[in-house]
């Protein structure tokens, strides 16, 4: 105890409860985490090495259909053109993945 220094408050009640995080116990619906998560988007690379080639973006809408954004031109795919970008070579390469988080 420093000298002239006040004393500290008496404790007057039990600090509250805290739920563990994602036990929900006071959580309201729809903000509790899953653990699971929905590709939203992807970027992927087209070209054989770094300093070259071409990068897209694929967007999924909220009707869960795609667009692809390849410069100025967006044009519509499907869920089976999207998980086809395997990459190699001359072909898209998922470069960098999004995800929403799934809530209950």
């Amino acid at each position: 105890k420093m000298p002239g220094a006040a004393p500290p408050p008496a404790v007057t009640a039990a600090p509250a409860a805290v739920a563990p995080f994602g036990s929900g116990s006071t959580a309201a619906p729809g903000t509790r985490p899953t653990g699971f998560y929905d590709l939203v988007s992807v970027l992927t690379h087209k070209g054989r090495s770094a300093d070259s080639g071409h990068y897209v973006s694929w967007v999924k809408q909220e009707d869960d259909t795609w667009t692809e954004f390849d410069d100025h031109q967006p044009n519509p795919k499907n869920t089976d053109q999207i998980l086809a970008l395997k990459g190699g070579g001359d072909h898209h390469m998922g470069y960098l993945l999004m995800y929403k988080a799934q809530y209950i």
